[in-house]
């Protein structure tokens, strides 16, 4: 199968992963796949990096038509067997150049904030049941709209955690004692960093130097003002990384406090180390977490509750190896790379299907 992926985004975050390990399992499975991205873009360079063919688009905006005449260019001249979109510019542009070239779409909604210019009469997936009840409920057909949780990868490290554990601790200056909390992901208002530091303020008082909160992620404008107002004071900032695992594995307790989620990335590779996490009660991510068996949940936009349950799990390492360990069965049981790609190479061949009937 050929499959050309669009996404027009520059930055790094939940979407352009998933695009990649989709992609990078696509080609393992023996299918071709092209993409469609903005040349520089953090997925561009990993796609290139790792021996894809990329086409480079602007997508500037939801109608730039040079940007528009060129994908149906290419969708006439290549003969992909399908496309496959990513967040709504890419479905705008993916919408109009497939209904004029008869190419098979399918288009993926990664958040609950963007859904008026995705496909009402095309294969639409979800990230997760949350953001399906959001598209049905704004006129979106039940039967087009299927749900396939992004994979994520891996991110235990068997027999060799402990020691990668040791070294990544030590090179964070943390001492065995410490309490380290990890606020993994685009430092951006609706993730909630600011709640975050306002909970470390709370929490200070009490532990002193023995409780350190890490912030790991690509800072947006709003995150660069918000660290320049903490200027390290509550938080290490640690700005984008690569070894995420490294971190995880250095981790006792991750958080997700934010305002809105389709389904967290951060959460599910979190999961996938086993560790227990503390996020708020919004979208998808209690498809993630059952509070109290694999995690803590709380409402959204409060940093006193966050606190509070920072403090439980704090000292209490029982009640947190306890929630890691089902935290990791829940990401076995749904959220690997490998029922992702199965569940996405179904809905491809039922697009096709459905298309030639």
């Amino acid at each position: 199968m050929r499959i050309l992926q669009i996404l027009h985004n520059h930055k790094f975050g939940g979407a352009e992963q998933h695009l990649l390990q989709l992609c990078v399992g696509l080609r393992t499975a023996g299918h071709e796949v092209e993409v469609a991205a903005p040349k520089g873009s953090w997925v561009e360079q990993r796609l290139i990096e790792l021996g894809f063919k990329v086409h480079h688009f602007d997508f500037r905006a939801h109608y730039d038509l040079l940007s528009l005449f060129r994908l149906i260019r290419l969708l006439q001249q290549e003969r992909f067997d399908l496309v496959h979109t990513h967040l709504v510019r890419g479905a705008v542009y993916g919408r109009i150049a497939t209904s004029l070239t008869n190419t098979p779409l399918v288009s993926t909604v990664h958040d609950l904030t963007t859904w008026k210019n995705y496909p009402r009469k095309r294969a639409v997936i979800a990230v997760s049941e949350a953001v399906k009840r959001h598209l049905v409920s704004r006129g979106y057909s039940t039967a087009l709209v299927g749900v396939i949780f992004p994979g994520a990868r891996d991110c235990g490290l068997g027999s060799d955690v402990d020691a990668v554990r040791a070294q990544s601790r030590d090179e964070l200056g943390l001492s065995p004692a410490d309490t380290a909390v990890f606020l993994i992901g685009r430092v951006a208002e609706v993730k909630g960093h600011d709640l975050a530091l306002a909970a470390m303020r709370t929490l200070h008082p009490k532990y002193g130097d023995s409780i350190k909160l890490f912030f790991a992620g690509q800072e947006t404008s709003w995150g660069r003002e918000l660290h320049a107002r903490d200027g390290g004071k509550e938080a290490v900032w640690l700005g984008r990384r690569d070894d995420i695992p490294r971190l995880l594995a250095a981790a006792d307790i991750c958080i997700q406090p934010s305002r809105s989620e389709g389904l967290p990335l951060a959460l599910m590779e979190a999961a996938s180390a086993g560790k227990a996490m503390i996020a708020a009660q919004v979208g998808g991510v209690p498809e993630v977490i059952v509070t109290g068996q694999n995690g803590l949940l709380i409402p959204p936009n409060d940093a006193d509750a966050l606190a509070s349950a920072i403090d439980r799990l704090a000292h209490d390492p029982a009640l947190r190896q306890r929630l890691g360990h089902e935290a990791r069965k829940a990401f076995d049981a749904k959220f690997s790379i490998e029922r992702m790609l199965s569940a996405t190479l179904d809905a491809y061949q039922h697009c096709i299907e459905a298309q030639a009937a």
